[in-house]
């Protein structure tokens, strides 16, 4: 009987993933915690592993190499995987690269608009018995300019969104090799992207060269104290540097679904600060963007224990290798 080990989850059960195994009759064997002591003991002997947030640790990959033959990412980005480690150990490494797509594009888009009619302002005013109507610092969103750092499959559809609500856009994607994106203008560097824009929207991968992407050098280049979204990833931002860029004015406003610290600390400052909105990393939710999350994620499972190819594969030069399998 094939063994599964789910790392960890953020759901409400593993009943997808065992109906989705079932045919291969895999066991499917939860985490109860994710420090790698109990994971490099749970990992030894697996066929397959499962993982959302926990930290896949060298000590884990080397317990799960020799059996484990796929490592599948329950979401997009895959930065808590080694995958060079798991490439070499011949572990297959797989993501859900579309999934949640319209839900995180639909937050981007509520986050900015919050910050654009300042409707969280008049929610917290009202509901503390105010009534105030604002005489200044709000404007229309046509004709505002909006930088997506980012133009994969989410950036284009706030780029969508964004149009229809008469915003110009503008875009900086250096892995993109050509643009087919006739209404939004390429920018041919971050700088240019961020100079002029009035709401900056992250859209980036997480990778050592995008680390604090928007800090203290790049939150000085920009001319019009813009709202900075980020919904992508939270290590993009230096929350440090945001704080300072808020503080001094060279920010307009910070909004936050993905923070380097996750949960936010309690007593941290932004949490509370009247120009930021920090939302507990629940840009990818729904109800239907969550079923499809587990039930792809478990069919990468599946396939690659029936020896299929996979679908969305991180590493597919595994494909190519052969090595001895557990009978």
């Amino acid at each position: 009987m094939p063994r599964v080990l789910v790392t960890d989850h953020v759901f409400s059960g593993l009943d997808i993933e065992r109906q989705t195994l079932a045919p291969v009759g895999a066991e499917v064997v939860e985490a109860p915690a994710t420090d790698e002591a109990t994971l490099v003991r749970l990992a030894a002997g697996v066929d397959a592993m499962l993982v959302c947030y926990a930290r896949v640790t060298p000590r884990v990959v080397e317990a799960a190499a020799g059996t484990c033959r796929v490592m599948a990412r329950y979401g997009i980005g895959y930065d808590n995987i080694p995958v060079d480690l798991a490439t070499k150990a011949g572990i297959l490494v797989t993501n859900v690269p579309d999934y949640c797509l319209d839900e995180v594009a639909d937050h981007t888009m509520a986050l900015l608009l919050s910050f654009a009619r300042h409707v969280s302002h008049a929610y917290v005013d009202v509901r503390a018995g105010g009534w105030k109507v604002p005489q200044s610092g709000m404007h229309r969103l046509r004709g505002r300019r909006l930088a997506l750092i980012g133009t994969g499959r989410i950036g284009r559809r706030v780029a969508e969104r964004a149009l229809a609500f008469g915003l110009e856009v503008t875009g900086y994607d250096p892995y993109a090799a050509s643009w087919d994106l006739p209404q939004v203008t390429r920018c041919g560097s971050l700088e240019e992207a961020l100079a002029e824009a009035d709401f900056v929207s992250l859209h980036a991968p997480m990778s050592p060269e995008n680390l604090h992407l928007i800090g203290d050098r790049t939150i000085g280049l920009m001319h019009r104290a813009p709202i900075v979204i980020n919904t992508a990833r939270g290590g993009l931002v230096d929350l440090d540097a945001a704080l300072r860029g808020l503080d001094s004015g060279a920010l307009g406003g910070l909004a936050l679904d993905v923070s380097e610290l996750e949960p936010l600390p309690a007593d941290h400052p932004l949490r509370t600060h009247d120009r930021a909105i920090i939302t507990p990393h629940i840009g990818f939710y729904s109800a239907e963007a969550q079923d499809e999350l587990q039930s792809r994620a478990a069919d990468e499972v599946l396939r690659a224990l029936k020896g299929e190819a996979p679908r969305c594969p991180v590493n597919a030069e595994v494909l190519d290798s052969s090595r001895p399998r557990r009978s």
